[in-house]
Order: C-alpha cells, then sequence, then structure tokens
C-alpha cells in the first residue's frame, strides 16, 4: 500500500490526468443520459448573381531575366515584323504579325454557323403559319381519305374474286370430266382404255417414247382429282362474307388446283401430240383414226381455257396484295400526317430546343475560339524590355522563337503541383506577394511553363515563370532570391449563379444542394441571412451542376438560379439537463476555466454549452 502511494506521488501529473479523464468520462455519461433533444436551425440565403474567379497559389524565388523567347501560338506565314532590335518593348506590344486568312475564314464561317444555329432554333419556337397548319390539315383528310379508298378497294377485290371462283371451277369440272372420258374411255379398244390405246397405235418400237406422257398424265390427273375435290368442298363451306384470311387461303387453293388441272391437261396433249408426230408416215400402215385429231383439238382448248383461269387467280392474289400493301402505306400515312399536325398544334418539343440551345453554345465556343485564333496571329510581348534578336522572316513560317526578349527587371519562378499546373496556361494573370515586402504587390503574366515536370519522392512539380507586368519605381525593391507567392487566375466567370462552397455537398461524384421544403417568408429570410433559423417542414436535396469555385464561392451552372433559397449552413445545438458550465475542480486544474479536457480552455465545451455549427 505505502509503494503504491509513493508511485502516485511520484507520477502527480499522469494521476490527475487520469482522474480528469475517468470524470470527464462520467460526466459525459451523465450529460448524454439527462440531455434534451438537440435543435437542428439553418442559414438560409437566396443564390445570387456574381463573378468566380479561380486561382492557384504557388510560391517560389525572384530570378534575374536574361531573355525570354516570344513563341508564335499559330504557324502561318510572317507577313510583317513590327520592332526592331534594340527597340524598347511594353507588355502586350505588337512584334510580329502573321496570315490570317485561315484564321479569318474559320471566323467567318463560325458566325455563320452560329447565326445558322440561332435561326433554326427561333424557326422551331416560331408559331407555325396559318397557311401551313391548314395544308398539314388538308393532308390529314386526303390521307384519312385515301385510307378509306383503300380498304374500300380490298373489300370490293375480295368479293369480285369470290364470284370470280363460280365460273373457274365450272371450267374446271368441265375440263376434269373431258380428262376422266379420255382416261377410262374404250373408244379405239373394247379392251384398252384410250390412253394405252392410242399408244399401241404406234409401232412397238417407238412405244417406249410416248408411255412418259402416258404415266404422267396418269400421275397429274390423279393429284389435279383429289385438289379439285377439296377444293370444291373448301368453296362450298364459305361464302361471300367470309373472313379475309380464308378468302386469302381459299384463292391460294384454286391458284394451286388450277395449276394441278393445266399440268395433267399438259400431259395428255403431250400424249396425243407425240403419237401424232411420230406415227409412220407410209402407204402400207393403216392412217391414224381421227378420234385421235379430235382429241388434239379438245386439249388444245382445254389448256387455252385452263390457262385463262391460271391468269385470273394469279391477277386476284396480285391485286389484293397490292391492296393490303395500300392499306398498310395508308395507315402509315395517316399517322405521319396526325403527328405532323399534332407536332404543329403543340409547339416545338421540348428535347428538341434544348438540343438546339446547346448547339448554339458549341457554335458560341466556335466562335470564341476562332476569335483568339484571329488575335494569336499578332505575337506580342508578353513582358517589358529590350528586343534582343529576331528570327523571324517575312515570307515565311514563323520560327519556334519568332523574337527574344531581354526582359526588364525579374521574373518569378514558382513551382506547381501536377493538379494545378494542368490549370495554368501561357498568358494567365497573376498576383505576386513577397514576404520581404509586405506592402507590395505585383502584377504579372504567365510566360513560360516547364514542358516536363520534376519528380522528386514521388512527387510531379512543374516550375513556371511569372514575369512582372507593370515595372517601375514600385519595383525597384524586387530583389533576386526574394521569396515570392504568386496568385495565378486560371479562370473567371461572370454573372453566373453563385452559392456558398459550404451549401453544396457531392457524394459519388454528384452534387447538391439543400433547399427549404417550403419557400421562407421574406421576414424569416432576412433574420436566416444574419443567423439561423428553424425551418418546421424540413429540407429537400437538388441535384446541381458546379462549375468552377475559389475559396468562398462555387458557379452553379444548372439546378439553381438566381434569388433560389438555399442553405448555406446547418446548426446543431441542445443543453443538458444539468449545467456544464465550469466543469471540476480536477479539470479546471487540467484546463483553467473548466471542461479542459473536452472543450480547450472556455469552459463548457462538452455535449451541450455553447452552440456548434457545421457546414454543408
Amino acid at each position: 500500500m505505502k509503494k503504491a502511494i509513493a508511485i502516485l506521488r511520484a507520477h502527480k501529473v499522469l494521476t490527475v490526468i487520469a482522474a480528469a479523464i475517468v470524470i470527464g468520462g462520467g460526466y459525459y455519461w451523465y450529460a448524454s443520459a439527462h440531455g434534451s433533444t438537440a435543435v437542428t436551425k439553418y442559414v438560409v440565403e437566396a443564390a445570387s448573381q456574381g463573378t468566380v474567379v479561380s486561382s492557384v497559389s504557388a510560391s517560389g524565388q525572384v530570378q534575374a531575366v536574361s531573355s525570354i523567347p516570344v513563341k508564335a501560338q499559330n504557324s502561318g506565314n510572317v507577313t510583317a515584323i513590327d520592332v526592331k532590335v534594340g527597340e524598347h518593348v511594353a507588355v502586350g506590344q505588337a512584334l510580329v504579325e502573321l496570315d490570317p486568312t485561315n484564321e479569318k475564314k474559320a471566323l467567318a464561317q463560325a458566325e455563320i454557323n452560329l447565326r445558322s444555329s440561332e435561326l433554326s432554333l427561333e424557326k422551331l419556337q416560331e408559331a407555325p403559319a396559318t397557311a401551313t397548319l391548314a395544308q398539314t390539315e388538308d393532308a390529314v383528310t386526303q390521307a384519312d381519305q385515301s385510307l378509306a379508298l383503300a380498304s374500300s378497294t380490298l373489300a370490293s377485290d375480295y368479293a369480285r374474286g369470290y364470284d370470280s371462283l363460280g365460273s373457274v371451277f365450272v371450267d374446271v369440272q368441265t375440263v376434269m370430266t373431258g380428262l376422266q372420258n379420255f382416261i377410262t374411255g374404250k373408244d379405239l379398244s373394247k379392251v384398252q382404255n384410250d390412253p394405252d390405246a392410242f399408244v399401241s397405235l404406234l409401232p412397238f418400237y417407238l412405244q417406249a417414247g410416248a408411255m412418259p406422257y402416258r404415266n404422267g398424265l396418269q400421275a397429274s390427273f390423279a393429284a389435279a382429282t383429289q385438289a379439285y375435290g377439296q377444293n370444291l368442298t373448301d368453296y362450298h363451306a364459305l361464302s361471300r362474307t367470309a373472313t379475309p384470311a380464308q378468302l386469302d387461303a381459299l384463292f391460294a387453293e384454286t391458284a394451286n388446283t388450277v395449276n394441278a388441272v393445266s399440268d395433267a391437261v399438259a400431259q395428255a396433249k403431250g400424249l396425243v401430240t407425240n403419237i401424232i408426230n411420230n406415227f409412220p408416215a407410209s402407204s402400207s400402215t393403216t392412217p391414224l383414226p381421227p378420234l385421235v385429231n379430235t382429241y388434239q383439238n379438245t386439249f388444245s382448248n382445254y389448256i387455252q381455257t385452263v390457262t385463262g383461269d391460271v391468269t385470273t387467280m394469279s391477277n386476284l392474289q396480285t391485286s389484293i396484295a397490292s391492296d393490303h400493301s395500300s392499306l398498310t402505306n395508308g395507315a402509315l400515312s395517316l399517322k405521319e400526317k396526325q403527328d405532323a399536325l399534332a407536332a404543329l398544334q403543340g409547339g416545338p418539343d421540348a428535347l428538341d430546343v434544348q438540343s438546339q440551345q446547346l448547339s448554339i453554345q458549341n457554335a458560341q465556343i466556335a466562335e470564341q475560339t476562332a476569335e483568339q485564333n484571329l488575335a494569336n496571329d499578332t505575337v506580342r510581348a508578353p513582358v517589358a524590355g529590350i528586343v534582343s534578336a529576331i528570327t523571324a522572316i517575312v515570307g515565311t513560317p514563323a520560327a519556334s522563337s519568332a523574337v527574344t526578349i531581354a526582359a526588364d527587371g525579374e521574373v518569378a519562378q514558382v513551382t506547381l503541383n501536377e493538379v494545378d499546373a494542368a490549370k495554368v496556361s501561357l498568358g494567365d494573370k497573376a498576383t505576386l506577394t513577397f514576404d520581404a515586402l509586405p506592402d507590395l504587390s505585383v502584377a504579372g503574366t504567365v510566360i513560360e511553363i516547364d514542358p516536363v515536370g520534376t519528380v522528386s519522392q514521388g512527387v510531379v512539380n512543374y516550375n513556371v515563370q511569372v514575369g512582372f507586368t507593370n515595372t517601375g519605381t514600385s519595383t525597384q525593391a524586387v530583389k533576386p532570391g526574394m521569396s515570392v507567392t504568386a496568385n495565378i487566375v486560371t479562370a473567371v466567370r461572370q454573372d453566373v449563379v453563385t452559392v456558398p462552397n459550404a451549401a453544396v455537398v457531392t457524394q459519388g461524384g454528384a452534387s447538391y444542394v439543400l433547399e427549404p421544403a417550403t419557400p421562407v417568408a421574406s421576414g424569416s429570410l432576412a433574420s436566416a441571412a444574419s443567423g439561423a433559423i428553424p425551418l418546421p417542414q424540413g429540407t429537400k436535396s437538388v441535384p446541381v451542376t458546379v462549375g468552377i469555385t475559389n475559396n468562398t464561392v462555387t458557379e452553379i451552372t444548372s439546378g439553381v438560379s438566381v434569388g433560389d433559397e438555399i442553405v448555406a449552413q446547418t446548426v446543431r445545438s441542445g443543453s443538458s439537463g444539468s449545467s456544464a458550465a465550469g466543469g471540476t475542480n480536477a479539470l479546471r486544474a487540467l484546463g483553467g476555466g473548466g471542461g479542459a479536457v473536452f472543450g480547450g480552455g472556455g469552459g463548457g465545451a462538452t455535449r451541450g454549452g455553447a452552440a456548434g455549427a457545421t457546414g454543408r
């Protein structure tokens, strides 16, 4: 026990700290268990219109300038040299002129494209002319009438086609009866049917040539008989009021039947013709019976009849297919005309308007780029100084270094990391300040950026030279080697929607701001701008697209307009059930004013106590 007491006396500071932690933890538990509900208030502001200036800052040293090569940004031929060696030039003074022909053409084309895009938007948004609207309405009426005519024509062709089937079946029945009489008849022989008897009229050595016709006749007649029988049954099962699909099937079946009958007749005529053509012409041979020629004429007539029926069915099917096509095209034409009329009556489509507005923005950017390219045809001095050399030659392309200037005074060489270096361009404006001259501020211009960075311990840095824009007595105090800080302006947005940086929340690559769920009254809004107020209805998230930002405000390119109410700050506060101000003696011993373990030296910075603010 005495040993423990001796250890505690030897380590009094540690003992006090341990006691303070225990007491503080107990107090925090008590305050948490007995504390009141926190109150959330909001600082509400209106989004404003203003200018956002984005910049990067870098430090380095002042260096004496020996010479600066001035490069042409364009590649045209030199048309004029505006300075002489030994001449003193000011910042921005013209040094060399390049042929502007291509840049002028590009600018003219960009201006034409911009005007064309603007006219397209105007045309898209203008109300349709009365004559145009009337013409479109007439087109709808005509398309409707054409569709009705196509439908009527189709119905008429179906009715005509059904009526024509009667005469076709009469022809087919006549032909089939004649074929059957020939195939089963015994007009030449009591023991042979006519086809076999006709073959027997030929000498035995010639009969083999006729047998294919005889066999073909038997097979084709059997197929025609089967097709005709089924076709006739289907015909009697339907009427002229049958559906188009049923009539289409009947017409196709009838066309197949007629073709089958036509094949059978062709085989019959082929048989008779073969016998007539191959019968020996000899005085000793008995002449062919007259019946052979009679059947040849009969079969020729049958072929003519069936051919007419084949043509009738083919024309009928072609007409109906054409009618269906006209009906489909008519329906599509009517829908197209109706859509065109609805588009005229409903005004321009919102997406079309937005697309055309984006086209205008692209055309404006192209015009600005063309203007800058034209301006770059004049090579200007980035710093003040003496022209020490001119390598440009009139009539030839500009050299990599058209003019060399021995600059007045010094330049500031600063170092940028790779992220900031990517934002900086030649010609960017800068403000220079000096540790040794706290009351001096010098304007500058970026005149050189290292094309290749320097890697040190895995970090890539780039040297950037900033030339002094204003020289004179005010900069005489600046000496080479002095420490310098350059604030380089990388972007400027004027007349844009701005909100405080704390108002923008970014998560998962998307940004949003909080707005009051219901509008804040004008009187309350004035209070909200100077202090936090409660919002009984809470807040809502509004997705936004952000532009450039600086240390205080962020540009909003979409999602919020000027005057919209946004939450600039969320304030959460509350008081514990028993005051924690002052703390315990042990805590005072450590913090001087109470509550030092949790709040510093100001007293009562534990849970409860003074209000705390969090930025959004």
